[in-house]
């Protein structure tokens, strides 16, 4: 049964650029999508190791920088470029993790508000690399044949099925996780981090592996960013709204399972653009709103809450 519901979505998924073809309808998808990738990156940190992160922008902004500098300094493709976002987010993460995780308390949380600001910073006035606050533009991407037809980059079709790949590798990797030895221990010391010592887990290991990976599925996500808006500054990759969103994702989704952030994704992008095309100035009051209900009346999120109404309690790893 999960066979055939799984190939189901995934035909949905190959479809709806031909079902839906209004530009706007096709950009909510490809931002839904977008969200997605970084709702399970902080579901894997978040959600898996207990351990909260505030500055999550920091990992998507390296990523987007990267590649955007590969590209226009060293020619590199930008979809080479988005994996070796992923992979500059990741090395940045280890530092923190294997300096903060040996530390007990909220020093995690505050290091990674500290790390995106540091960031930040770093990008506003390193201007001979990123142009400082006016940030980078590419105006053409390199061109790209499939079958012999180039790729057409003004639309936005190609950027739905990209997104598309790049979600499912995420919720991919969630749900292998989910699986894995390295999982257990993840969810052994979220739960108790004493008792995971005690048994004999790495702790400070497991986190770390934990960080890098979230790192890295962020990163792959802010060189995407950067490829579709075709722009970066450091206000707008490094904010720590951007940040919120994602725990938001992440937990109005539903922590610990593999379409939490999908679902998540699916709400608040749709929620905040309906929001924003009906009231201009005070949308973000209805959306603030809308996830206080959610957070009180939805502890374990909206897939937790549907598990339950279907007679299969818990949140496990669906």
């Amino acid at each position: 049964m999960k066979v055939i519901l799984a190939l189901v979505a995934i035909a949905c998924l190959a479809a709806a650029p031909w079902i839906v073809t209004d530009p706007f309808y096709v950009h909510l998808m490809i931002m839904v999508l977008m969200w997605t990738v970084l709702g399970a990156s902080w579901n894997i940190l978040g959600g898996f190791a207990g351990q909260v992160s505030f500055g999550h922008s920091a990992f998507l902004g390296a990523g987007a920088y990267s590649t955007m500098i590969l590209y226009l300094n060293l020619g590199i493709s930008p979809w080479y470029g988005i994996i070796l976002g992923g992979l500059v987010a990741a090395v940045i993460a280890l530092p923190i993790g294997l300096i903060c995780f040996r530390l007990r308390g909220p020093y995690f949380a505050l290091s990674t508000l500290a790390v995106a600001e540091i960031i930040r910073l770093v990008a506003l006035n390193w201007e001979s690399l990123t142009n400082g606050p006016v940030g980078l533009l590419i105006t053409t991407l390199p061109a790209v044949s499939v079958g012999g037809t180039a790729i057409d980059w003004e639309s936005k079709t190609p950027f739905y099925y990209i997104a598309a790949v790049i979600a499912a590798g995420a919720l991919a990797i969630t749900w292998l996780l989910s699986r894995s030895r390295l999982g257990a221990y993840l969810l052994a010391v979220r739960d108790d981090i004493d008792s995971a010592e005690a048994i004999g887990i790495n702790t400070v290991q497991a986190r770390v592996s934990a960080l890098a990976l979230s790192a890295f599925l962020a990163g792959v996500a802010g060189g995407f960013y950067a490829m579709y808006l075709r722009y970066v500054d450091p206000d707008a990759v490094f904010s720590i709204a951007l940040s919120v969103e994602m725990v938001f994702i992440a937990v109005v989704g539903g922590l610990t399972t593999v379409i939490g952030p999908l679902i998540g994704a699916i709400f608040l992008v749709s929620l905040g653009e309906t929001f924003r095309s009906h009231f201009l100035v005070g949308h973000l009051v209805f959306y603030g709103l809308f996830m206080m209900v959610a957070i009180r009346y939805m502890p374990d999120g909206i897939w937790g809450r549907l598990r339950l109404m279907i007679g299969n309690r818990g949140v496990g790893n669906g």
